[in-house]
């Protein structure tokens, strides 16, 4: 639905509702304005009355009998608007006021209706208000006044309120339009500001701009707040989209330039063996080189998949308990079968059981990383210490690998766990080895970090304690 409909509707509910309300009004003050005009009316009937029982009194003593002073009384009142009857006890017509010209004369009434009570009569003169009412010594004095006047002043108040409410109807239906104009602006702004938002996504922004805030604490406040946390939200994941697939071409071009050469050296040493002319020993040596090529590359896949796993989030380690030093135990035997590891030492110095909640495999594979890169990079004895340690609240078990090689400098020890970096260009390395065992680290949400020693490079695996 566009913001010019929801308008439009907004309009149209204000505008049926002001017209019921004004119907209703207008019949309420309709009903209240006629009963009121026809109770003034009515009162006229009753000063009337009052005026006869009046004359009555004065006029008694001048006449001999009730009858005659009844219609001298009758005889004497001239309303143009209304007719006067008097009747004897018996119900006999006594006396008649005198008619006016150019008004009703109602002659025809008998006074058969209620005592006291105002009623409405349909005549031969026409329409007529009636009040009949109680003189001394039974007498009855019967007033009719002509509605003519009431019936005039009732139609001006119809022609008011039929003529009236319209004009009000139509006026306060345009200041709805008005109103739900002015009040669905900030939906309009947010509307345009989605359209907005949409064109900047399509030219590859990762920020855009917010809509402006209305008066707070509003419904619309809220609309505008919610669209600007979507608008930061959108713009958060654009940037961590667009970061991640940049990482992940770089990834791929270090990935291709990594296996480039492995898979030169295989097919090199697969051609130079295809043309034959070799001898036995020969060829048994090429093969050697082929699969140590083809071991050395299969390590590398492993690890650049353990990569496209962390970059992915899905690295998930599992969690048993396990002891980082007896993980370096069975690190320390395998990796004392490695060609690097002749002639070198491994030993523990300060030693303290280190229990965590873990993937065994993970940890293993990042100890081996650690007393590895000791082996190659570093000189003299690979040293092992563990621990438990307390710090910001909570215990965490650690493990550190330490050698006596030349170091890392200060510049470089944050980019030794940059994937693909190698400070140095010793064969056996693809510069994966130290970035996947930060990977692993954070993944149990712990840390990797090298610590400020001379001489040699000493590596510290910290995580939470079990």
């Amino acid at each position: 639905m566009t913001p010019l409909a929801l308008r439009a509707r907004l309009a149209l509910v204000f505008a049926s509702s002001f017209a019921l309300l004004l119907t209703l009004g207008g019949i309420v003050l309709h009903f209240q304005l006629a009963r009121g005009y026809v109770r003034d009316f009515d009162h006229g009937l009753e000063d009337g009355v009052r005026s006869a029982q009046s004359l009555l009194a004065i006029d008694r003593p001048e006449f001999p009998t009730r009858e005659a002073v009844v219609a001298h009384v009758v005889g004497e009142l001239i309303y143009g608007d209304r007719t006067i009857l008097a009747f004897s006890p018996a119900g006999q017509l006594l006396a008649i006021s005198r008619r006016m010209p150019e008004h009703p004369w109602f002659d025809d009434i008998r006074p058969t209706m209620p005592l006291d009570v105002p009623i409405t009569l349909i005549l031969r003169a026409g329409e007529a208000r009636v009040l009949r009412a109680r003189l001394p010594d039974r007498f009855e004095l019967i007033l009719a006044l002509d509605t003519s006047s009431l019936q005039h002043r009732l139609a001006r108040l119809r022609l008011a309120l039929f003529t009236g409410l319209p004009l009000i109807l139509i006026v306060g239906g345009a200041f709805g339009a008005w109103a739900s104009g002015l009040v669905l602006r900030p939906v309009v702004e947010v509307a345009r500001a989605a359209e907005r938002v949409g064109q900047e996504v399509a030219e590859g922004a990762t920020s855009f701009t917010r809509v402006p805030s209305g008066p707070a604490g509003d419904e619309l406040t809220v609309l505008t707040e919610a669209m600007n946390l979507l608008i930061d939200r959108l713009g958060a994941a654009l940037a961590r989209e667009r970061e991640g697939a940049d990482r992940q071409r770089r990834f791929l071009a270090d990935a291709a330039h990594e296996l480039r050469t492995p898979v030169a050296i295989l097919r090199s040493e697969a051609e130079v063996t295809l043309k034959g002319g070799g001898s036995e020993a020969e060829y048994r040596e090429a093969l050697q080189r082929i699969a140590a090529e083809s071991e050395d590359l299969s390590r590398l896949v492993t690890d650049l998949l353990l990569m496209a796993r962390n970059d992915s989030e899905a690295l998930t380690p599992g969690r048993e308990r396990v002891y980082l030093d007896d993980l370096a135990n069975v690190v320390i035997a395998r990796a004392s079968r490695l060609p690097q590891a002749k002639d070198r030492v491994f030993r523990w110095a300060d030693f303290e059981a280190a229990p965590v909640m873990g993937d065994p495999v993970l940890l293993e594979r990042a100890l081996l990383v650690l007393v590895h890169n000791a082996l190659v990079h570093g000189s003299g004895p690979v040293v092992l210490c563990s621990g438990v340690k307390r710090e910001g609240g909570r215990d965490w078990s650690w493990l550190s690998v330490r050698d006596s090689g030349p170091g890392i400098p200060t510049a470089d020890r944050e980019r030794v766990f940059e994937r693909f970096s190698r400070l140095d260009r010793k064969p056996g390395g693809a510069g994966l080895g130290l970035p996947i065992a930060r990977a692993i680290a954070e993944a149990h949400g712990g840390t990797l970090t090298l610590s400020d020693v001379t001489p040699g490079a000493e590596f510290v695996l910290r995580l939470e304690k079990a």
